[in-house]
């Protein structure tokens, strides 16, 4: 990332907010349910500061409000708060946090120098997309008289926001057009097998088990409409489709030509096949997406087509407006920053949806990819789909296993060699160049889908999933981050799974 280049850094330093350094920090998070390191409470040492607060939680701040202390607020980059300047001041202070019976060793950034620099960043870019990217006229014009003082700041703020929504399909097409022999041969089976109706239900199932997986497997001679459909599940408005609401006049041409630009990427790879890929089809299904709408459009130097639909609802689903029934059956299933993990969201129905047979034509599992903001919630996530059944614990590497801290298969031996497992983890090479903050621990920042996993969804049968469709009960979803906040950011053993005690989920 040229950004951390320009800042002396290897890496982004995702969890800086100390969470060891004062007693008063662990206290506070644990008896606070509303707790917000930085925001509402003093990053330094947790005390309840005086912040005008609405909703649910505002009586109980209200008689808080004797024992809160006036905000101090950074001056660098006017993003994190504390108690006093003494606190302020600490804070900046590099530490390095000793090793003992709950926590291991690490080096926290606190609010340094470089983690104060990104943060003013974030402010820049915050601009940027309220005022660039807003289709009022007269706050283009404001943009524009204020951008001739400051061009280079505003350029590079603007540039920034562009990758982060481009990372979407560059992401999309890009990881799936390189992912591995497995993942492609998952993808393109149904494209690749065409049944012969004139065969026997056995006949049938012995021929696709038999089935070539080569693209140059020769096709049926009554080979109809070719179709590789890609669901994205939890899609939004504000995310992956830029703000469209779905009518092309209104914005929704650039989103559009993005994603038909980036998929030829993927389109590469169907030129060996024995016949016509005729369309790509993406459906982006969620509960913030525009209600049903469909468009066709053309891809640069390709006779594919780029079909994309749009599903405002739950995948798994059916409301009074839109009904998933004439959904077509998906070949890779995709989730940006889903955060399986984080209580707030319920996932149960969109992954039993996603890993049952009966959703999907193909001849095994369907394959998905997951993107996230940090590499903690990345392995909080796979604790997730493991504790849930959705994939299989014997189809992950040895390394993943030990991240995650979950219990290897009975057998003695693997099956298989971790190389050829069928799942991958690893940092995204197509995530944006945005940093934002954290919206629990102040000094903790992230980049959208900069990590990334994907693997085989495991078929849905109740014998092999060990939890319930009622999804994770909520004392294994605090074990999940009590195993990653320990050994990532090394928190405090046992910690429960909750914004406050994850910095990765927003």
């Amino acid at each position: 990332m040229d950004l951390l280049s320009s800042l002396g850094l290897d890496s982004l330093p995702e969890q800086s907010t100390r969470l060891t350094s004062h007693p008063g920090v662990i206290e506070a998070l644990e008896n606070n349910s509303d707790a917000r390191l930085g925001f509402n409470l003093c990053c330094n040492c947790g005390t309840r500061l005086r912040v005008p607060d609405v909703g649910e939680n505002a009586k109980s701040n209200e008689k808080s409000s004797k024992s809160s202390r006036k905000v101090v607020q950074c001056k660098g980059c006017h993003r994190v708060r504390y108690c006093s300047n003494a606190c302020c001041k600490a804070d900046a202070e590099e530490i390095t946090l000793q090793k003992d019976n709950n926590f291991e060793e690490e080096t926290a950034f606190g609010h340094s120098a470089v983690v104060c620099s990104i943060l003013r960043l974030c402010n820049h870019d915050e601009d940027a997309e309220g005022e660039f990217f807003n289709d009022d006229d007269d706050t283009m014009n404001n943009t524009k008289s204020k951008s001739q003082k400051q061009d280079h700041v505003r350029e590079a703020a603007v540039y920034r926001v562009q990758t982060e929504r481009e990372s979407y399909p560059a992401t999309l097409f890009n990881i799936l057009a390189e992912s591995p022999v497995w993942f492609m041969e998952a993808m393109t089976r149904r494209i690749r097998y065409v049944e012969n109706p004139n065969l026997s239900t056995k006949q049938r199932r012995g021929k696709r088990d038999r089935v070539d997986s080569s693209p140059n497997a020769r096709p049926s001679l009554n080979a109809g409409n070719k179709q590789l459909v890609l669901h994205i599940i939890g899609a939004s408005i504000d995310s992956e489709l830029w703000g469209w609401n779905g009518k092309k006049e209104q914005g929704g041409a650039a989103v559009l030509q993005a994603y038909a630009e980036a998929s030829t990427n993927i389109l590469t790879h169907f030129e060996s096949f024995p016949t016509t890929l005729e369309a790509l089809r993406l459906v982006f299904i969620g509960p913030d997406c525009p209600k049903s709408c469909k468009c066709n459009v053309p891809v640069p130097d390709s006779k594919t087509v780029l079909i994309i639909e749009t599903y405002c609802c739950n995948y798994g689903e059916n409301n009074q407006n839109e009904s998933l029934e004439s959904l077509p059956s998906p070949d890779v299933i995709v989730f940006f920053n889903p955060g399986f993990s984080c209580p707030d969201y319920d996932w149960s129905n969109a992954l039993s949806a996603a890993s049952t047979p009966t959703m999907s034509e193909t001849t095994g599992p369907v394959p998905f990819l997951v993107t996230t903001n940090t590499e903690m919630e990345g392995f909080a996530d796979i604790k997730c789909l493991l504790d849930g059944g959705y994939i299989d614990v014997r189809s992950l590497p040895q390394d993943i296993l030990e991240a995650v801290e979950y219990p290897p298969p009975t057998c003695a031996k693997h099956e298989t060699e971790d190389e050829d497992k069928p799942f991958f983890f690893s940092e995204n090479p197509y995530h944006g160049l945005r940093v934002r903050q954290s919206g629990t621990m102040a000094n903790d920042v992230y980049v959208k889908s900069r990590w990334m996993f994907g693997g085989l969804f495991r078929k849905n049968h109740p014998s092999n999933k060990r939890k319930t469709k009622e999804g994770i009960d909520k004392n294994e979803e605090r074990e999940v981050h009590g195993h990653a906040q320990k050994k990532h950011k090394g928190g405090k053993k046992g910690g429960n799974n909750s914004k406050r005690s994850n910095p990765a989920l927003i």
